[in-house]
């Protein structure tokens, strides 16, 4: 708990100020950030003063003239209204103005709050601003009181919203979609590839974790983000396809990139963007990792996926198919030309069910993600009568729903929880059950039976849930004595994959952490080997897609700066802040989401044919105008 000299973050005000009863309470609002002290900060919830000898009149239009850059100008209320703003504050740290320019400044902002159309002009921009007049009245009403106070040369800038730290890439999520909703579909693609190198990927597969945090799901329904991307990757492509800008510089170095998967390709082209000659080697046929070989066609056609992979390759990026590198020689690529190494092996090894028999070689037994990337790269796998799929993530549900394109006459999910804890995508397993997938929640397997070699039935037993575990879900126990048998032809483990790294050819050996995961650095990437980073599934285990980008992206900028002599900084300002909370809610509208058409469930067994219908050009900017609009802005000293 830390005494500050004064808060009104989140509407509660805490005043230590000389003159004051004393009071020490804890503030949600950083009073440190990147691991230096913080002065005094604004922000869209309030304002904090750890340091009295901070000058609030120029800490104030430090941040007001942050806001008049984040505001859109459409509705003109608080455009004006900050310029206005501005002016007063200006003039009165000139010397002039009059009294009244208090009183102005007043209902201003209250007319801010009551009539901006979207959340940054009703709960950001000018919330702090009432604050301080109210709480820091002398220091207005009275600019020379400020003389001898601290006046910062620069403040310290953030920007996010509540949907952007939801985001594990940060996407500038309100960005793209206010350009969307003006009808600039390409300028929205490039803002989203700053980011995001694979936007028509990550708009069809993406978890979006960006919509649980959307502020509109209070109101009616969260905006339909995913799918808003998808819209601007879609419309490109539908115009023809944008090539990418070429790199503006050409820099001596190389880099190796061991892994064409979804880290590795957005490390590669960001490298490239800054003039690194760059080689991505993948074992597989194809690039793309678990994108390629582990989402069906009727989640992502892989002409979208090829698409975007060889917009890279046209950007200049080396990419080598069919070149397993299973043992990393940082000396002889050294001598190769490389001047770095990112390793981004991705998570391709499924972790056993811990059944007995399941090692037996049995024909029927197969492990999920060899069992997706065989049906990717075009090998045949005869239907059974019947198959089993062990687990709950979307692996399984992507088996299941495979199985039943192949032809498989009944499929049946096995999940040791109940629907609640499945961890699977909603709307996957919703989709799933409608086309015919049948689960059997509260079961574990114990033992794979066969007969002559080949798979006949999987004995299991029921399970209860207990306690919550490590990973917040209530851990399932067995019940006794309620074991029981499900016949089959065909068994399916679905329940994670760890990575199979690569050896490391020299006297030192690459430092593996819990999981058979790659030890690196949590700010640089790097590893215990020099100039060797590593991000992605075989960093963090199996993760999202645009977990693994995000990795990708700090990996390129971490190479950067090593390859330059420098050292990337801990970039977290909005850490441990309910971006969520604003104090000034005013009226909006109940607009419902725009909805995305299905094929029909018996038509998408018959094939691979893409399930989910986009949005087209009306319909995207339809669904961009329920956007709230929610940047949260914080200036500090």
């Amino acid at each position: 708990m830390k005494t500050v000299s004064f808060s009104s973050w989140g509407g509660k005000v805490i005043d230590n100020r000389k003159g004051m009863p004393a009071k020490a309470a804890a503030v949600e609002a950083p009073l440190t950030i990147d691991g230096g002290p913080v002065a005094a900060l604004m922000g869209w919830n309030g304002i904090v003063v750890a340091d009295p000898s901070v000058d609030l009149l120029s800490l104030t239009v430090a941040y007001l003239e942050e806001a008049r850059k984040l505001s859109c100008g459409e509705c003109s209320v608080c455009l004006i209204g900050i310029d206005r703003m501005l002016d007063l504050l200006k003039a009165r740290a000139a010397g002039k103005g009059v009294k009244a320019d208090l009183d102005e400044m007043d209902e201003i902002v209250r007319g801010v709050a009551a009539n901006a159309k979207c959340n940054f002009g009703r709960a950001a921009a000018l919330n702090p601003v009432g604050d301080a007049l109210k709480y820091f009245r002398a220091d207005f009403a009275n600019p020379a009181a400020s003389a001898g106070k601290t006046t910062a040369k620069t403040y310290r800038v953030a920007v996010t919203a509540p949907c952007m730290e939801a985001c594990p890439a940060t996407l500038d999520i309100p960005g793209y979609i206010e350009l969307i909703r003006n009808g600039r579909f390409g300028e929205s693609l490039n803002l989203i590839r700053e980011r995001c190198i694979l936007p028509g990927v990550t708009g069809r597969v993406c978890t979006h974790p960006c919509e649980d945090a959307c502020v509109r799901k209070d109101l009616d329904q969260s905006l339909a983000i995913r799918l808003l991307k998808r819209a601007a990757a879609d419309a490109d492509l539908k115009a023809g396809g944008t090539p990418l800008a070429a790199p503006a510089v050409v820099k001596k170095e190389k880099v190796a990139v061991i892994g064409a998967g979804p880290a590795g390709l957005a490390a590669a082209y960001h490298l490239r963007l800054l003039g690194y000659g760059v080689t991505l080697f993948e074992s597989l046929p194809h690039a793309g990792g678990m994108a390629a070989v582990g989402i069906p066609d009727y989640r992502l056609p892989k002409d979208i996926l090829n698409y975007e992979i060889d917009l890279v390759r046209r950007l200049g990026v080396e990419i080598r198919l069919n070149e397993p590198v299973d043992r990393i020689d940082p000396g002889k690529l050294k001598k190769a030309g490389y001047a770095a190494v990112f390793i981004a092996v991705g998570a391709h090894a499924g972790n056993a069910i811990g059944a007995e028999g399941e090692d037996a070689g049995y024909d029927g037994f197969m492990e999920g993600v060899e069992f997706l990337r065989r049906i990717s790269l075009g090998q045949k796998i005869a239907p059974r009568r019947k198959v089993v799929i062990i687990g709950g993530g979307n692996v399984a549900i992507d088996c299941a729903r495979t199985c039943l394109r192949l032809g498989f006459g009944e499929v049946e999910i096995l999940y040791r929880r109940s629907l609640i804890e499945m961890p699977a995508r909603a709307e996957e397993i919703a989709e799933a059950q409608e086309e015919g997938v049948k689960i059997r929640f509260l079961a574990a397997p114990l033992k794979v039976v066969a007969k002559n070699g080949k798979v006949t039935a999987i004995e299991c037993i029921k399970m209860k849930l207990g306690e919550p575990d490590a990973s917040g879900r209530r851990r399932p126990v067995p019940v006794k004595g309620s074991e029981f048998s499900v016949k089959t032809e065909m068994i399916v483990p679905a329940i994670g994959q760890n990575p199979a790294l690569p050896a490391v050819a020299g006297t030192e050996a690459l430092v593996v952490a819990k999981g058979n995961t790659v030890a690196v650095d949590a700010v640089t990437l790097r590893t215990n080997l020099d100039g060797v980073f590593a991000g992605g599934d075989c960093v963090t285990g199996p993760a999202t897609l645009i977990e693994a980008l995000d990795m990708g992206n700090r990996a390129a900028r971490s190479i950067d700066l090593y390859l330059q002599g420098e050292t990337p900084a801990a970039e977290r300002p909005f850490a441990g802040i309910d971006t969520r909370a604003q104090r000034t809610k005013g009226f909006v509208s109940p607009a419902a989401s725009v909805e995305a058409a299905l094929l029909p469930a018996k038509t998408r067994i018959e094939g691979f044919d893409e399930v989910e219908g986009g949005f087209d050009a009306p319909a995207a900017i339809r669904e961009a105008n329920r956007c709230l609009r929610c940047y949260r802005l914080m200036v500090w000293a």
